[in-house]
């Protein structure tokens, strides 16, 4: 088994990002995840509401039976 961490969803370029790096890290990321033997685990941050979650869209768009994706939730920010 290979793993592979792909770049999260960016949607808008900064500092010198080129201007279609929405389109290209998707286009990346497709490239993964469509694989017949991909299983995708989407990561989002716990403090976002779930129906706002890119990774999870496009997780459901490659597999919307959910055969080959898992979903976690990560907390990276702490209060105290």
């Amino acid at each position: 088994m290979t793993l592979i961490d792909l770049p999260g969803m960016t949607k808008v370029p900064v500092g010198d990002q080129p201007k279609d790096i929405e389109h290209q890290i998707r286009s990346m990321l497709l490239q993964f995840i469509t694989k017949d033997n991909a299983l995708i685990l989407a990561i989002t941050p716990a403090n976002t509401d779930l129906a706002n979650s890119d990774a999870l869209k496009i997780a459901k768009e490659v597999d919307p039976e959910g055969k080959n994706h898992g979903f976690l939730s990560m907390i990276h920010k702490i209060y105290f």
